[in-house]
């Protein structure tokens, strides 16, 4: 996956987020951007490896705020809710400066980031809403 690619598909989930998020699903999304980081990352992370993203990584960490969550592409910080912060980055974040992200100290880096079995339901909208005309 080029990286033409990957900024299309970053910019577009985040669109479908900010558009259907109640109809992703209200418990998990209904409050996008905030407090959605996780869930809203193993989604696109979902989407990205059936798209052939290799090497992805999904980053969790807490600072004195609270937490955040993003996905990391070889060395490419990916962040769809970093805006949910009031000191955090454009609501699509694809950088390699880790200035705002190294305020979180990291407690997990997960090699194998995606949905589990209780966002099977949300990503299967998200993927239709991704893909309109699939």
């Amino acid at each position: 996956m080029d990286i033409d690619e990957l900024r299309r598909i970053v910019f577009k989930a985040r669109e479908v987020f900010e558009q259907h998020h109640d109809h992703i699903s209200k418990t998990f999304f209904g409050d996008f951007p905030n407090y959605s980081c996780g869930c809203s990352a193993d989604l696109l992370a979902q989407y990205l490896i059936s798209k052939g993203a290799k090497n992805l990584l999904y980053v969790y960490g807490e600072n004195e705020i609270g937490s955040h969550g993003w996905l990391e592409l070889d060395g490419l910080i990916i962040d769809i809710t970093g805006d949910q912060f009031e000191d955090g980055v454009d609501s699509v974040y694809m950088s390699s400066n880790r200035d705002f992200h190294d305020q979180f100290s990291p407690l997990n880096k997960n090699n194998e980031p995606g949905v589990n079995g209780v966002l099977w339901d949300s990503y299967n909208k998200f993927k239709a809403l991704m893909e309109p005309h699939a």
